[in-house]
């Protein structure tokens, strides 16, 4: 199919299949898109001003065209917009579901380095290298303070996961932590003997990473005020700094042109990624976890797979230096912004999968289907679960009590009941079908981590970041055993097909076999060098893979 400079304004397709088609330069203003298959398309210069677009599927999006440099980059947590900061100094902001310009945003008088998003989304946080941070009302645009602590330029900033503080870094060689209420200063580290190019907080919330012209990462204890380690491996200016998901990784890129991947625990390297052939200015994590992007100056994308260490994609649209890249919140895209004044957005991974509606406010840490295969359950930065229909994609229950962070669930064989962990120290009970908190468990004096459903249906099994496992009971709700033999969090539970046994895994290396009625521990398995992250049993429970 060509339809190269065709008029097609207003055209009504909804669910049709378009994939592999040319619409070079087409117009497709106030189009109804929806649901439209576009992979493999070519549409440059196409225009869909106001088109209609939920659930088009691209392999290459359509692309942003700016009349200035893009050297910043940064989703909304909803993913509903997206902003850019431009080498003049202005922010503009796009709605991602018709890609037009929302909002403008202007005060800065030189190039915004980085911008970065409240976890709730209605405050933006920017630094440039007119010297200052500028903290807007992302809803109404103004600017709420003018942040002047730096004496020369801004690179990075970043907000912390509560929203209560977000942080700075610049030439000036120092890292400043910001009150988020009042934008008076609360902390400045000083460690770094170059320019700092990037800033960074855990998900965790209590650490910052920062990378720098000294070709190291720094990690930082926001409460202590110490750098917990200084790791060393890069051979030139580190440019970028992201953590994983979880908090227990960091990934850095520079000018060595190698991505590396940090264990922060040990703070030792344990990946180093190669095949850029330029300095590497950005890196991201996906919301996932399973991969990471990496933007070059020879115009060059790449996008990895975090476990693997292999390269899924190599993205060249752009004909100018790379300076950010981000994934979309739900992971299924990536936004580069570039020096040849576009932003290009990528479908990561393009296949077969079907998107489900989008709901949590932050990322996903925690998918489960059900027993019947009928629903989907997923945990989020956002301290809810919601219950998805797996036919419609819509969502069908919000649990909601926890109050932090919930990254484990897991269903009960039957189906009709579903446990959670989260970072507030509780595991809780709940009823799929109307939604209601039957049980609450505690006892864990950490994060919970991961937990786990006896195959009876009659106990629950549960992880935490302060090196054990509880089992409970589920009928009198009452803690039945602490099972304490790690030295390190605990990563994976999982009990054997019979019931008897739990295998649990740890940071720490090693995998203990539980005897479940006793609590004690059988065995402890050993040979790995590093965390070990999952755990699964044989169908007849005799053997137990892990990695």
């Amino acid at each position: 199919m060509q339809f190269n400079h065709v008029d097609l304004r207003g055209i009504q397709i909804p669910g049709a299949d378009l994939s592999y088609g040319v619409f070079d330069s087409a117009k497709l203003q106030d189009a109804d898109l929806r649901q439209v298959n576009l992979r493999g398309v070519w549409m440059r210069q196409a225009d869909l001003s106001r088109a209609q677009m939920g659930g088009v599927q691209f392999g290459e999006l359509p692309y942003l065209k700016e009349d200035d440099e893009i050297w910043s980059c940064a989703y909304s947590p909803d993913g509903k917009s997206l902003a850019l900061g431009l080498y003049k100094g202005d922010i503009r902001i796009y709605s991602t579901s018709s890609w037009e310009r929302v909002r403008a945003l202007s005060g800065h008088t030189a190039r915004v380095q980085s911008i970065a998003y409240s976890p709730k989304g209605d405050r933006l946080i920017s630094g440039s290298y007119d010297e200052t941070a500028r903290l807007w009302d992302a809803e109404g645009g103004t600017c709420i303070y003018t942040l002047d602590g730096h004496n020369d330029c801004v690179n990075g900033v970043a907000y912390s996961p509560l929203g209560d503080t977000f942080a700075s870094c610049g030439d000036d060689k120092r890292v400043r932590v910001w009150d988020g209420e009042s934008g008076e200063c609360r902390l400045i580290l000083i460690g770094h003997i170059g320019m700092v190019w990037d800033v960074v907080y855990s998900p965790k919330d209590h650490q910052i990473a920062s990378s720098g012209g000294d070709a190291r990462v720094r990690i930082w204890d926001i409460e202590t005020k110490l750098c917990l380690h200084i790791l060393s491996g890069h051979t030139s200016i580190v440019y970028g700094v992201a953590y994983s998901p979880r908090g227990d990784l960091v990934v850095s890129c520079g000018g060595d042109r190698t991505v590396r991947v940090w264990d922060v625990q040990k703070g030792s390297c344990c990946r180093v990624l190669t095949g850029h052939s330029n300095q590497i200015i950005s890196v991201a994590y996906s919301p996932q976890g399973d991969a990471i992007a990496s933007a070059d100056v020879d115009a060059t994308v790449r996008v990895w797979d975090a476990e693997t260490e292999s390269c899924r994609q190599i993205l060249t649209g752009h004909s100018g230096s790379v300076t950010s890249v981000v994934f979309s919140p739900k992971g299924d895209h990536i936004a580069s912004g570039s020096k040849d004044k576009t932003v290009r957005l990528e479908d990561v991974g393009v296949g077969g999968t079907r998107p489900i509606a989008i709901g949590h406010k932050y990322g996903i840490l925690g998918t489960k289907y059900s027993p019947h295969g009928d629903q989907v359950a997923t945990c989020s930065y956002d301290g809810s679960i919601r219950l998805w229909d797996v036919e419609t994609g819509d969502c069908q229950r919000i649990l909601t009590g926890h109050m932090a962070v919930v990254r484990s669930i897991a269903y009960s064989p039957r189906g009709d009941l579903i446990v959670s962990g989260s970072d507030d120290g509780a595991v809780r009970l709940w009823d799929v079908e109307t939604g209601a908190c039957r049980q609450t468990f505690t006892g864990h004096s950490l994060f919970v981590l991961v937990v786990a459903y006896s195959p009876q249906g009659d106990q629950i099994a549960s992880g935490d970041d302060d090196a054990s496992v509880r089992i409970w009971d589920i009928g009198t709700g009452e803690c039945r055993h602490t099972l304490q033999g790690h030295t390190d969090e605990v990563n994976s539970i999982v009990y054997s097909p019979k019931g008897n046994q739990i295998a649990s895994s740890s940071d720490d290396s090693t995998i203990l076999l539980w005897d479940v009625e006793s609590g004690v521990c059988l065995h402890t398995l050993s040979g790995h060098n590093g965390a070990v992250a999952s755990i699964v049993y044989s169908p007849r429970g005799s053997t137990c893979f892990c990695r």
